[in-house]
């Protein structure tokens, strides 16, 4: 059993009624019935009047499809359970114009709804009105064992329902519109596939392990034809296609190469949005693999099972003697949930040139170049830097763990191994640093990787003025415009639990003491790294007050932060590598 946001199963229909005409000018509710109808519906003279319904539970179907251009009104029943006669009567009643142009019924293939609405439409008639009904069995999964039922009718119905609309709105007649309608219904199909039942208020409607799918369900709860093990969403989707054009079964579509069709994609009601745009792109591209044109589609939740975790697709085939069908379903209608009508490009198009516009970190040179040995130092800088990450993956990861998602040190491997593999700029440093915020965004990405990215970028800064000459200076003023940066977009300050806590000290340790040899220059880096690496000891225990471990229990905060202790590493290495080349007597001039 699921929980519902409801107050009593009881009204829950009503209420739910109510709350969508509260929100929605231009519908009312017809008296004590649960009939949804246009404000002016009597305006209509002359024009056929079109309704449909059924049981409630498959919102926005059918209350939110009326409006000018498709229904006059819409009836509806409990929870999955056909509206009785006397409303039905009631809707027809009220929509029938005072020309009395008729009614037409449109509904889906249910014994129920047949029977109410056969009911109703006997009445009417005895009362004078023109009616007729169509009756929409589009499943492509089942049939019942009797024939004379026939197949399950499901969102398909959508199709006749908008086309019907159109047609009323140019004033054809009762007699024309269900003609062409009783010719639309032959070529359409619904396939469905769901990964949960769905909750009616009460109780669940039928079981579904886990690790199963179940294909080719209806709309109402019921099982369907059979299921699957879980899979991926491209071998559901072929699942599916593969029973809808499946000659073997007497439910199946013809849907032979170059066939175009008009697609609904339908989410049951529980599928999230992610999860229902993944399932549309897999079925208009696999549509497409079979060489079948999709020229229209609808998708959204169009005619749900509550809150069923679930997918269905409908197809309305478009042959050239019935291209006036796409006018139809164009037509112009002011109903307020009739979803958008996408005409869906060739799938190669869908994508825009984005060279003139993406950042690939590919910046020119800017700024002053190193010479052969300051470039030589450079790379063993970062190559020292990138060791140091890579020896401390597993150290990184575990003070990770217990307030993060545990990952700290294989997001640096990340990086380590892009460094790597790509030819750095090290003769310029601009270039250099931009290049590297490139890749902390685009190949490491999450907080790391945005963070190093933000520090990267501005850093660059340093190193703009072309007549520079690049000194020890210039990588202190890097240093510091990075950190000062994190500060600002991060919010992280000293004391918060961050790499700041490192990293801030480390570079106003380096800004602080003189450097006007090479081993004042060395001494000032040592003493740097030895305030990195007190001040990421000093977060031991520390109250985080940014990034995932503020939410995290202080009995958990044990350790020191990785994001901090991953400072003091990399700088460390590099004050290693630097001493070790340095103090070499032909390197004792390099810059």
């Amino acid at each position: 059993m699921s929980k519902k946001l409801i107050n009593n199963p009881v009204d829950c229909v009503d209420e739910g009624i109510e709350g969508f005409v509260m929100t929605h000018p231009g519908l009312r509710i017809l008296g004590t019935q649960r009939v949804v109808i246009r404000d002016k519906i009597k305006s209509d003279d002359g024009k056929v009047a079109v309704i449909t319904g059924g049981g409630a539970g498959h919102e926005p179907f059918a209350t939110g499809f009326v409006g000018e251009g498709l229904l006059s009104a819409a009836v509806s029943g409990s929870i999955f359970a056909s509206p009785p006669a006397g409303h039905i009567l009631a809707a027809i009643r009220a929509a029938n114009s005072s020309d009395n142009a008729g009614v037409l019924l449109i509904l889906i293939n249910y014994t129920g709804d047949r029977l109410n609405f056969g009911l109703a439409m006997e009445r009417a008639r005895n009362e004078g009105i023109p009616v007729s009904m169509v009756v929409c069995a589009d499943d492509c999964a089942v049939m019942s064992g009797n024939k004379a039922v026939g197949r399950r009718g499901l969102g398909g119905s959508l199709f006749l329902i908008k086309a019907a609309g159109a047609m009323a709105e140019k004033g054809e007649s009762l007699e024309s519109i269900a003609e062409k309608l009783e010719e639309m219904k032959l070529y359409i199909g619904t396939m469905g596939a769901s990964l949960t039942s769905c909750c009616v208020p009460g109780a669940a409607m039928f079981y579904l392990p886990d690790d199963e799918v179940e294909l080719g369900l209806g709309i109402h709860g019921e099982a369907g034809v059979k299921r699957i093990k879980m899979t991926s969403a491209a071998e559901i989707v072929r699942q599916m296609l593969e029973r809808l054009t499946d000659s073997q079964s007497s439910c199946s579509m013809s849907l032979p190469a170059g066939t175009v069709v008009v697609l609904i994609v339908n989410n049951l009601g529980g599928l999230s949005i992610l999860e229902a745009n993944i399932t549309t792109r897999e079925i208009i591209k696999q549509l497409d693999s079979r060489g079948i044109s999709v020229v229209r589609c609808y998708a959204g939740h169009v005619m749900t099972s509550l809150d069923s975790r679930g997918i269905q697709l409908s197809l309305l085939r478009i042959d050239p003697a019935n291209n006036g069908w796409l006018d139809l379903l164009d037509a112009p209608t002011s109903a307020a949930m009739w979803p958008h009508s996408v005409s869906v490009p060739q799938l190669k198009s869908i994508v825009v040139d984005d060279s003139q516009y993406c950042w690939r970190g590919d910046f020119q040179y800017r700024g002053p170049s190193l010479s052969d040995s300051g470039k030589q130092m450079l790379q063993t800088a970062i190559n020292a830097a990138a060791t140091a990450l890579e020896k401390n993956v597993d150290r990184l990861n575990q003070l990770d763990s217990g307030c993060g998602d545990g990952d700290c040190g294989s997001t640096f491997g990340q990086l380590v191994t892009i460094i790597r593999e790509t030819e750095l700029n090290t003769s310029n440093p601009y270039s250099l640093l931009q290049q590297l915020s490139h890749f902390s965004e685009t190949d490491v990405g999450g907080t790391t990787g945005a963070v190093y990215s933000i520090f990267f970028a501005a850093a660059a800064c340093a190193f703009t003025n072309e007549n520079d000459t690049i000194s020890w200076q210039h990588w202190i003023t890097a240093g510091n415009l990075g950190v000062r940066a994190i500060m600002k977009y991060g919010k992280g300050e000293l004391g918060d639990r961050t790499m700041v806590d490192a990293l801030l000290p480390a570079m106003e340790r380096l800004e602080s003491l003189p450097k006007s040899n090479i081993n004042q220059v060395l001494r000032a880096l040592d003493s740097a790294c030895c305030a990195a690496e007190e001040g990421a000891a000093q977060t031991t225990g520390m109250l985080a007050r940014l990034g995932r471990a503020s939410y995290v229990s202080e009995e958990l905060l044990t350790g020191p932060d990785a994001g901090a202790t991953a400072v003091s590493v990399w700088l460390r290495g590099v004050f290693r590598a630097l001493e070790s080349v340095l103090r070499e007597p032909s390197s004792a001039e390099a810059k």
